[in-house]
């Protein structure tokens, strides 16, 4: 099993992964079906490495937002495309920045 700081260095990869995948438009990313599924697949690396981080560590940082992280890559199993688009997006242009900054600032 691996330990809390390399759970954290695995979330921080799949932000570094899902960023560099961005596209600059809504209508591009939509259109790009092999972009969305594999930013798909790291939100979902993302939500199972947070889920295996102990509940102790995630209670003592209560500035990253783990429910929110590990229910998203739950729900984006579960629905349509134009769904998980529109929530993938949204929480790349919305939320990742500052996930990340909070990853870096608990790793150091």
């Amino acid at each position: 099993m691996k330990d809390t700081k390399e759970l954290l260095k695995d979330m921080l990869r799949a932000i570094v992964t899902i960023q560099s995948y961005s596209m600059p438009t809504y209508s591009i990313f939509l259109d790009d079906e092999r972009t969305l599924d594999a930013i798909i697949n790291n939100l979902l690396d993302l939500g199972e490495a947070a889920n295996q981080v102990p509940e102790q560590f995630q209670l003592s940082h209560p500035e990253i937002p783990w429910s929110y992280i590990i229910g998203v890559s739950k729900t984006i199993l579960h629905i349509d495309k134009q769904a998980k688009a529109q929530i993938v997006w949204n929480l790349i242009q919305r939320d990742l920045m500052d996930l990340k900054k909070q990853l870096v600032q608990t790793i150091l």
